[in-house]
């Protein structure tokens, strides 16, 4: 990605990061005679919502419009009250500004300063009460929300446990012939009907058939593009071991091609009746609707499991199921999946008049969905398969002994399928004595769970795994300016907030599925969302994602400029490395400050709260964090100093090394011996440190080296200054310069002392500097002595004595 592109990103970010903190206060508030009246007519709304649902016949047909009514004044509700707490928060923070009332005796308060108090004061007053009020309208909502939820689940078991006549009954069986061949003719005339009748539009038979044309355009150009996306990117059976990522990228292949693109054509089709047509409430309309739910739920029943077990194909399955065991689960998900598809269509399509038909073919279909149900809850077709891989370089590992937990998890396992095992049983049993009703439910609520958890579980796994490949790639970790373990930690949590939407989606889905509203779901999730009131508290879920929104896209755009700064800007100054080190990290730690009060602004946290916060954390600093704020502030002291800076050479203590990092607690140096020493900040600040590189690079290098009495001094003198000249890294300014230290005991001593123009390859130069030494006098003939002693022995008479 360009600079420039960055640059747009980056700025994009911000701009949306602070228009999200900008409060949104209107200009005038809403006048008080006006909020009473939106006040009035919410009660007056609410009073005959609850007359109606107190009436015993009250109607179940009315009940959307109901909820969608209480939906709206909540609404409004939540908006007032927001309004008026943040007039209220505005006119408290003017009173503040006013001061304290002055106390009895003192001198009184302007005119115009006693005028602006009591204005602020009743301000004050009359937006609380507002928010109190709209606050009595959010509960007086939620309290007929669930009312109306109980009338309605109340209403649902009623229908569920109403008992219709047997199919083995003589009366039913007497009508199954008379009321299948009527269904079964109202499904064939349908179209016909439709197509006969006139249209609003006048339309000819030619332009009723235009977007028909246009659907199976669509369809071929799907079925080629399909094609063309198979033989790319699809499985290929000429590789027989491929990799993981491999076998991934086939398996979203496969459930695109042969499941996402198919259902999206059922819901073009559905789209083409329901508006290119214009179809009216009748037999046709209800086939459609029918016809294209069935689809869906085939083309899911069909091509999920397809996708990841690839029974054609087993060493391109993505999930650890034993080959001979795949192809079993493909055909009977598939077949429940049409079975399923068929009991949607029938229910969409029949009415009041074919209860017989109904009742028959609910207690077959029930049966046999019972029996494939049962089959698929063998455990030995979900026994993981010993042999297959993930690819991913894993070293297999001796089986060891299970643990307690996979104990339980095993036995809640078998409880489970124990409980659908007798669920399934129940609903096909309740289909032959004549609880149609409940034998549907209870079959198509199994079903439709099972589908929604596979389809969730396959998605989780692929995205799951796309998220891992993606942090892992080294790009990404650049263009994010992550490490290796700061890639794995986002990865981390993008996959777990990503579980955790996928587990949201699938309660709602399954709850939905069992008689639970999406309604009562979404109207739950609006209610976390928009705040809720525990003991004078409100707290909004809304407030707080949107404030770890903010606080994460505020890190994320200053580690983008900081890297921009350290990678693009700071290069290209006459700065040195230690001092754009330091401008990027000061950099870092402002972006941390800013996020922080980003973040708190967002929440509604005013400056005079994060003053008394920052107060009580000096308490807590002086008492238990002196250490950790002694050695930040010496931390900011280093980098705004710079005594040291990164890549200095520095000495303290027995340690000697080069600074790697100065960080906020600690600062890292790195020895020649490839250890890491992290060094309190505090004691780099409080203790004398020797830097060799704080103003250059260069060092004096000295070498001692003895030659023999009778040497000529200044050839020796001569070959040390010619030695040090034919060294790399020694400089020729300071020159080279040879000192005649002493006339030893066995040697005369001299010191040669020159620079190398790099501290760090000091040690290296003074042994190439001694090599050269050496064979230089080897050339010119000057001997180093040995040491000389003179050992006098004692005399023969010494001896005796």
């Amino acid at each position: 990605m360009s600079t420039a592109v960055k640059s747009l990103l980056v700025f994009g970010l911000l701009f949306s990061a602070f228009a999200i903190t900008t409060p949104s206060i209107a200009s005038t508030a809403e006048p008080a005679w006006k909020f009473n009246r939106t006040f009035n007519a919410w009660s007056r709304s609410l009073d005959a919502i609850e007359t109606e649902l107190a009436k015993p016949e009250h109607a179940a047909e009315e009940d959307e419009g109901v909820r969608e009514t209480l939906t709206q004044i909540r609404a409004d509700a939540v908006a007032a009250r927001n309004a008026a707490t943040d007039f209220a928060t505005n006119s408290e923070d003017l009173l503040a500004a006013l001061g304290e009332r002055p106390a009895e005796g003192e001198p009184e308060e302007a005119r115009d300063v006693q005028q602006k108090r009591r204005q602020y004061e009743a301000e004050v007053a009359d937006f609380r009460g507002r928010a109190a009020q709209a606050q009595l309208i959010i509960r007086r909502v939620d309290t007929l929300t669930l009312r109306l939820s109980g009338i309605e689940q109340g209403l649902a078991v009623t229908l569920l446990l109403t008992r219709t006549p047997s199919p083995l009954g003589w009366e039913t069986l007497k009508t199954i012939p008379l009321a299948a061949s009527t269904y079964f003719s109202r499904l064939g005339t349908a179209p016909l009907e439709w197509w006969r009748a006139p249209t609003e539009q006048n339309q000819t038979p030619f332009q009723r058939l235009t977007p028909l044309g246009i659907l199976i355009t669509i369809l071929a150009i799907a079925l080629f593009g399909r094609r063309l996306l198979v033989e790319w990117l699809g499985r290929d059976e000429r590789i027989s071991e491929p990799s993981y990522t491999r076998r991934l990228l086939g398996a979203s292949t496969a459930a695109l091609a042969n499941g996402l693109l198919p259902a999206l054509f059922a819901g073009l089709l559905w789209l083409t009746f329901n508006f290119a047509f214009s179809l009216n409430e009748g037999p046709f309309l209800n086939l459609v609707n029918g016809f294209v739910t069935a689809l869906l739920i085939a083309i899911a029943a069909l091509s999920l499991p397809r996708a990841a077990l690839s029974p054609s194909l087993p060493n391109w399955r993505v999930v650890p199921i034993k080959p001979k065991y795949a192809q079993h689960l493909t055909q009977r998900i598939g077949a429940l999946g049409i079975l399923f598809g068929a009991d949607v269509f029938v229910s969409f399509t029949s009415d009041p008049a074919d209860a017989a038909f109904l009742a028959i073919y609910s207690a077959l279909t029930a049966t046999l969905e019972a029996i494939l149900i049962i089959d698929l809850l063998r455990p030995a077709l979900w026994r993981a398969d010993p042999d297959w891989s993930a690819g991913r370089g894993d070293e297999d590992q001796a089986p060891s002994q299970a643990k307690p937990s996979d104990r339980r998890r095993t036995i809640a396992w078998q409880g489970l399928r124990i409980a659908i095992g007798l669920i399934a049983l129940t609903g096909a049993v309740a289909a032959w004595v004549g609880y149609t009703a409940l034998s549907i439910y209870l079959i198509g609520s199994l079903i439709g769970s099972a589908l929604t958890v596979g389809a969730l579980f396959l998605a989780r796994a692929l995205f799951a795994e796309w998220i891992g490949i993606l942090m892992r790639r080294k790009e990404a970790a650049d263009w994010l300016a992550l490490s290796e373990d700061g890639s794995s930690t986002v990865a981390f949590w993008l996959i777990s907030f990503m579980q955790v939407a996928v587990y949201i989606t699938g309660a709602a889905l399954i709850g939905a599925v069992w008689g639970i509203p999406l309604n009562d779901f979404w109207t739950i999730t609006y209610n976390l969302l928009t705040g809720i009131s525990i003991g004078g508290v409100t707290i909004s879920f809304a407030d707080i994602l949107e404030a770890l929104f903010v606080f994460i896209a505020t890190i994320v755009i200053f580690r983008l400029i900081k890297k921009l700064l350290r990678d693009t800007v700071l290069p290209q100054t006459r700065l040195d490395a230690g001092a754009q080190y330091s401008i990027a990290t000061i950099f870092g730690y402002v972006g941390i400050i800013t996020a922080v009060l980003l973040t708190a602004t967002t929440l509604g946290v005013e400056f005079q709260s994060l003053l008394i916060i920052a107060g009580a954390l000096s308490v807590g600093i002086g008492f238990g964090l002196q250490n950790i704020a002694n050695n930040f502030i010496s931390g900011l002291i280093l980098l705004f100093e710079r005594p040291i800076k990164v890549g200095d050479l520095i000495e303290i203590g027995d340690t000697l090394g080069h600074i790697t990092h100065i960080n906020v607690r600690r600062t890292e140096v790195e020895t020649f011996q490839r250890a890491e020493v992290m060094i309190p900040n505090s004691e780099l600040v409080a203790t004398s440190v020797i830097n060799w590189t704080h103003s250059d690079r260069k060092a004096r290098i000295e070498i001692n080296v003895g030659v023999a009495y009778g040497s000529d001094t200044e050839l020796v003198r001569e070959t040390l200054i010619a030695a040090a000249k034919n060294v790399d890294k020694i400089v020729s300014w300071p020159s080279p310069d040879v000192l005649f230290l002493e006339f030893g005991d066995s040697s005369l001593n001299f010191q040669l002392r020159c620079f190398t123009s790099d501290v760090s390859s000091r040690i290296t130069t003074s042994s190439s500097l001694r090599f050269e030494i050496d064979r230089l006098f080897r050339e010119a003939g000057i001997e180093i002595p040995f040491p000389q002693r003179v050992i006098h022995m004692a005399s023969d008479e010494n001896k005796a004595t």
